[in-house]
C-alpha cells in the first residue's frame, strides 16, 4: 500500500464523521477519486462522495475586468507608498536644513544659516586702494584671488541691528563676499570689486517730517563669522587724497549705482564738462531708501 493511501485511509473515520479542516476534507475526496483501492474502501463502508459542481470558466470580459481591479488595487497601494516616501523625505529635508540652519548660526554667531558656508573668508580679500574724493566720500577697491561677488552689504546699520530713523554718528557699513559656486564657474565673476562709500547724510523722516543727519563711523567686510573682520575705514584714520583716474571711476561708480545728481556735481567739481558723454555709457536707476527720504548729496531734501 502507497503511504499516501495509507494516510488517506486513516483519515476516512475522521472524513466520515466530518470533523477534518476544509483542507483536509478536499485533500481526501481528491485522492479518492483518482485511487481506485481507497474509493472501495470507501464505498465498502456505504458513504459516496459529493458531487463537485461544475464552475464555469469565466468569459475574456470577466477576465479582463479582474484584471483591471488587481491593477487598480496595486496602482493605489504603489501611488500611497509612493506619495508616503515623498512626504516623508521632505519632512527629512526641512528638519535637515533647520537643523543645519541652527548649527550655522552658533557657530558663525550670526543668523545667515547655511548660506554662511558660501561667504568668503577675510584672509582672502585685501584692500588694495583707499582714497578720500573731493566730496568727501571714499573710494576703495578690494581684490582677491579667487573669483568672488558680493553676497550681501548693510548700509548705514547700526552695530546692534537695524537703523533707528534719528539722527546719529554711530552709523557703519558692512560688506560680504561669497565664493564662486560651481554654476557660475567661467562666469567671469570680478577678481576685484570698487565701492564709493558716503560717509554722511541728510534727510528728513517721511512719517513725522523730523530732520535727519547721520554719519558713518565705520566700514568693515565680514567673512563666516562676527569675528572674522577686516576693517577698511574708520573714523580718524588719514586716507589720501584721490588722484583724478580715481575721481573719474567714482563718477561712472555714481552713475551706476543711480546716483546721477551726485555724478555730476563731480564733474563739475572737476572741471569735466563733458560728463554727458560719459553718462551715455552707463544704465542706472533711482533708489529710493523706504521711510526716510536721502538725497545722498549731504544736504537735506525738505
Amino acid at each position: 500500500m502507497k503511504k499516501e493511501c495509507a494516510i488517506v485511509q486513516d483519515l476516512l473515520v475522521l472524513y466520515e464523521d466530518d470533523v477534518l479542516k476544509e483542507e483536509s476534507k478536499e485533500m481526501v475526496e481528491e485522492h479518492i477519486r483518482v485511487c481506485e483501492d481507497c474509493m472501495q474502501v470507501y464505498e465498502d463502508g456505504g458513504k459516496e462522495l459529493p458531487v463537485i459542481e461544475h464552475v464555469p470558466e469565466p468569459s475574456e470580459e470577466e477576465k479582463e475586468a479582474a484584471a483591471d481591479q488587481v491593477m487598480k488595487k496595486v496602482t493605489r497601494r504603489i501611488t500611497n507608498k509612493t506619495i508616503g516616501c515623498l512626504l516623508l523625505a521632505i519632512l527629512v529635508v526641512l528638519i535637515g536644513v533647520m537643523v543645519g540652519n541652527n548649527i550655522c548660526d552658533n557657530v558663525t554667531e550670526t543668523n545667515w544659516g547655511l548660506s554662511s558656508i558660501y561667504i568668503l573668508p577675510t584672509e582672502d580679500i585685501s584692500v588694495e586702494q583707499l582714497y578720500v574724493l573731493k566730496n568727501g566720500d571714499l573710494y576703495c577697491r578690494l581684490e582677491s584671488d579667487k573669483k568672488i561677488c558680493t553676497w550681501m552689504t548693510m548700509d548705514w546699520g547700526l552695530e546692534s541691528g537695524g537703523l533707528e530713523a534719528e539722527s546719529t554718528d554711530e552709523a557703519v557699513k558692512e560688506l560680504r563676499f561669497r565664493k564662486e559656486t560651481l554654476w557660475e564657474m567661467n562666469d567671469g565673476m570680478p577678481l576685484q570689486q570698487s565701492f564709493v562709500f558716503s560717509l554722511k547724510r541728510q534727510g528728513t523722516d517721511r512719517k513725522n517730517g523730523t530732520s535727519i543727519v547721520q554719519t558713518c563711523k565705520e566700514i568693515n567686510v565680514y567673512g563666516k563669522t562676527k569675528k572674522d573682520k577686516l576693517t577698511i575705514w574708520k573714523r580718524g584714520q588719514k586716507v589720501e587724497e584721490a588722484p583724478e583716474e580715481i575721481e573719474k571711476e567714482a563718477v561712472q561708480l555714481y552713475i551706476q549705482g543711480g546716483q546721477t545728481a551726485k555724478a555730476i556735481r563731480e564733474c563739475e567739481a572737476m572741471g569735466w564738462d563733458d560728463y554727458e558723454r560719459i553718462f551715455k555709457e552707463y544704465h542706472y536707476i533711482v533708489c529710493d531708501d523706504y521711510d526716510i527720504e536721502f538725497n545722498n548729496e549731504g544736504e537735506s531734501v525738505w
